[in-house]
């Protein structure tokens, strides 16, 4: 008899299954997603800005719209807030739904296209084109890497 199960063919109520998570692997992938999301937003601001000269413009105040260039420290922390405010509702769908990647996969792809719609859809605005695409591919990098790493490593297979 194997140590997974307790008499005949039942599993062991604590034996990894995909309904239990796995809080080893999550405090592991969580925190590891975090900086690698940020990580790769931080690698990305430094090309768009050092390298090819395209500074992030970002507004302080409305009405007007006073424009400042978005700093490091600002790319760090809003990709940890972010990141960390994905992987919290990666959690909560583990513990909510029967298909927690898949519906984890679809409010990201939402969410992101929201974000969208917010960086391109303000018409006349102050923002260049250039550094608005900047900001959606930021999106991007974060969604891809977040999502990916914790849909593939987030819990155990069985």
């Amino acid at each position: 008899m194997s140590m997974d199960t307790l008499g005949g063919n039942k599993p062991h109520p604590l034996a990894s299954s995909p309904a239990i998570p796995d809080w080893g692997r999550l405090l592991l992938v969580v925190p590891v997603a975090v900086a690698l999301a940020t990580f790769a937003n931080v690698l990305f601001y430094f090309i768009l800005t050092e390298w090819i000269g395209e500074p992030l413009l970002m507004g302080n105040e409305l009405p007007p719209p006073l424009l400042t260039p978005m700093e490091v420290w600002e790319v760090i922390l809003f990709s940890i807030i972010f990141a960390s405010g994905a992987s919290f509702v990666y959690v909560v769908l583990l513990f909510l739904t029967q298909r927690p990647e898949r519906n984890f996969i679809i409010i990201s792809a939402v969410v992101l296209l929201a974000s969208f719609v917010s960086l391109l859809g303000v018409p006349n605005s102050p923002v260049a084109m250039s550094a608005r695409l900047g900001l959606v591919t930021m999106h991007i990098i974060g969604a891809v890497v977040v999502v990916g790493l914790l849909v593939r490593l987030g819990r155990s297979r069985v």
